[in-house]
Formats: C-alpha cells, sequence, structure tokens
C-alpha cells in the first residue's frame, strides 16, 4: 500500500514539475494582431479570448515594435531576456496572446508614451521622462 502512495506522490510530483518548467521557460516575444479572417462563430471568447488573435506576419508589424518594446516591457514591470537582439518572455505570459496585443499596440501609440512623459514628469522621473522624449521624438521623424 505504501509503495502505490509512493508512486502516486512521485508522478504527482513529477508532473507537476514538468508543468512548471513549461510554463516558465523562456520563448521568443512575436507581435499579436486581432484576428480579421474569422468567418465562424466565435464561442465563449470570455474564456478563449486567444482565438481573436494571431501571430503577426511581417508586413503587419507596427513601425515602432522593434524599437520600442524593450521600454514597454520595462514600464509594465515584464520578465524578459535580451538575447542576441531578440525578446525573450516567460511562456505563460507569451500563451495570453491578449497581454501581448496590448503590448504591440502600446509600441506605436504615441499617446501612451505621451501620458508615461507626463506621469513621470508628475514623479519628478528626470532620466525616464528623457528617454521618453528620445521616444516620442523618433514618432516625429
Amino acid at each position: 500500500m505504501k509503495k502505490y502512495i509512493l508512486i502516486i506522490v512521485t508522478g504527482a510530483i513529477f508532473l507537476f514539475s514538468v508543468n512548471y518548467y513549461w510554463q516558465n521557460r523562456y520563448v521568443e516575444l512575436r507581435p499579436v494582431v486581432p484576428r480579421e479572417d474569422l468567418h465562424r462563430p466565435i464561442f465563449f471568447s470570455e474564456i478563449f479570448h486567444n482565438q481573436l488573435f494571431k501571430n503577426a506576419n511581417l508586413n503587419e508589424v507596427p513601425r515602432y515594435y522593434y524599437k520600442n518594446m524593450k521600454y514597454v516591457l520595462d514600464r509594465e514591470s515584464q520578465e524578459y531576456i535580451l538575447k542576441n537582439g531578440v525578446i525573450y518572455i516567460k511562456y505563460k505570459y507569451m500563451n495570453d496572446m491578449e497581454m501581448i496585443w496590448n503590448y504591440t499596440t502600446k509600441t506605436s501609440n504615441l499617446d501612451w508614451f505621451k501620458s508615461q512623459r507626463d506621469m513621470d514628469s508628475i514623479n519628478g522621473d528626470i532620466k525616464n521622462k528623457e528617454e521618453l522624449d528620445r521616444i516620442i521624438k523618433g514618432f516625429q521623424k
């Protein structure tokens, strides 16, 4: 009887460890855009909201995506690794396509950067305000 309990507990620990590793591994961050080609009914959109989005093709990537994504991730306190110019985030965050779509749209949203600059100037954060000024000037070119 003890042998069966030990096997069940060991198996549960093993499965938990595999799931924990799988969810916390780092994967390449890819831009996400809304799926416009849905010609079928959307069931349980509140639960299965990933069906509303897709990974962007090269021609669908916002103009400032690669330039501003690092700042957006820093501002949103998102964990990431930068390796050879490629950004990697945890799989469990990449699997939340709505959140990644939010980050993707922020990279090219001038109003969001201006609101962050205003917030930094109110809080007295000069370093971030100067970086935001540089990013905003990049939009105007």
